[in-house]
């Protein structure tokens, strides 16, 4: 996987600007970055490696001798904790790496450091996000087995479960319905969009994979929630959207609906105009501002 990540020296040299010659110096002279050998010995490079060339860049820049800055860069990577690069890198491996090989207790002990050491949108942008990308890539190119990709999948969504449920709505917040629409059973983006709406103090309704036109609109017309935020990544299941505005129009007049996913992202044409329905764009923290705009705009502004 590219976030586990193996590059070679030529792909390391792209992506940071530093020439071979110097990165196999650098190796030898102050112990980074710390490539693997394949069977044929050549360097392979982790993504951590990467982020220690960087950092090594940085310093060097402010005017840091390399020796310096490669202790710097090696006290950063060993200090638990540490919101740097190169060891949220490392821990991002060490998950990687954990949850492929079905190993609880160790993707849980990565974890429990990465949410420490980052805010929690940084979590998910940084870690959670491209992690579970990596992990789908890998699946797709068979690389890794079903039931990997299951068991990291689960363990996720069992994370992100539980850091839901560590908050409570405040005092007349807006209610939000999330629900992935018909067909679709990727949910860990909508599930990090609730959590991040939990935690800034919103009451949220969460359905979960593959919800039923029929229920999510009977959901929808029973709680009469000021936001729906539904998503979708394959066109079949945003072609279930028109049919669900329409109904809601009519029946849920006061709710927003606020739609996303691949499909919408990479397929304007399936995208929604109406007075009431806004596509979320491309990213988690753009659909949680906009989520909260609408929401509190319902509830004259409740905090």
């Amino acid at each position: 996987m590219k976030g586990a990540g193996i590059y070679r020296i030529a792909q390391v040299e792209a992506l940071t600007g530093v020439s071979a010659h110097a990165l196999r110096a650098w190796e030898r002279r102050y112990g980074v970055p710390r490539p693997a050998r394949t069977g044929g010995q050549q360097r392979t490079y982790s993504e951590a490696d990467v982020e220690m060339v960087r950092r090594m860049q940085e310093l060097a820049r402010q005017g840091v001798p390399l020796a310096r800055a490669a202790e710097i860069v090696q006290l950063e990577v060993a200090t638990p904790g540490a919101d740097t690069g190169p060891r949220i890198a490392l821990l991002t491996h060490e998950l990687a790496n954990a949850l492929t090989n079905f190993d609880e207790p160790r993707a849980a002990a990565a974890w429990a450091e990465l949410f420490d050491a980052l805010d929690l949108l940084r979590a998910f942008e940084r870690v959670v996000v491209p992690l579970m990308h990596d992990i789908g890539v890998a699946w797709h190119e068979q690389r890794i087995t079903v039931a990997q990709e299951h068991f990291a999948s689960n363990f996720v969504r069992a994370r992100l479960d539980q850091l839901s449920r560590q908050v409570q709505p405040l005092p007349g917040a807006p209610t939000v319905v999330l629900a992935c629409l018909e067909g679709e059973h990727h949910e860990i983006g909508l599930l990090m969009l609730a959590v991040l709406l939990r935690f800034q103090g919103l009451r949220t309704i969460y359905l979960g994979q593959d919800v039923p036109d029929e229920a999510l609109i009977r959901t929808v017309e029973d709680t009469q929630p000021e936001v729906l935020a539904v998503n979708a990544g394959t066109r079949e299941g945003a072609a279930h959207l028109p049919a669900i505005v329409a109904t809601l129009a009519e029946t849920a007049p006061l709710t927003f609906i606020v739609y996303g996913g691949g499909a919408f992202d990479a397929d304007p044409s399936l995208r929604v105009d109406a007075p009431t329905v806004r596509y979320g764009g491309p990213g988690i923290p753009e659909a949680a501002t906009l989520i909260n705009e609408l929401g509190r705009s319902r509830t004259g502004g409740a905090q």
